[in-house]
């Protein structure tokens, strides 16, 4: 077994102490912190000169958590229970009969591809289906679900 094998049960409270201290106390980034340093570590233990072995895996584990602060600094997150997502008032409440109103003012194949779509068939299953090719089934899904959108909000 390796000196890292043989330290680390000695070592771990040392580590996740100051992975708890880094991540302000929060366990799941703790542990996670840890576990990522400790196969950091693992994996690098031939690079191990002697010496303090808790002392290199702490600073193993302090230029992850920088790596990570620097990943996630011009990233905004939003806690969407806490958000408030204000209504559009544009929004239009629809019902069945209008769907089916636009559904009609569509053309025929439109209307094929729209209905196999909501039945959840695949587009493989659609372009055979229809005898037409799969990129064909593709951009026509497009295009119909633009005009659809156009007939219901205008």
């Amino acid at each position: 077994m390796s000196i890292f094998g043989k330290n680390l049960k000695d070592m771990y409270p040392d580590i996740r102490r100051v992975a708890m201290k880094l991540t302000k106390y929060n366990e799941a980034d703790a542990d996670d912190l840890v576990q990522k340093s400790l196969l950091k570590a693992f994996e690098k233990q031939d690079l191990f000169k002697g010496g303090n072995l808790t002392g290199w895996v702490v600073t193993i584990m302090k230029n992850l958590f920088i790596d990570d602060i620097r990943k996630l600094k011009d990233k905004i997150f939003v806690d969407i229970e806490d958000e408030i997502l204000a209504s559009n008032s544009n929004d239009k409440h629809l019902d069945v009969a209008d769907t089916n109103s636009a559904l009609k003012k569509l053309g025929k194949k439109c209307q094929n591809i729209l209905s196999l779509i909501a039945e959840e068939y695949k587009y493989i299953e659609i372009s055979e289906n229809l005898s037409i090719p799969i990129g064909t089934v593709m951009s026509s899904l497009t295009r119909c679900r633009k005009q659809l959108y156009k007939e219901l909000y205008g």
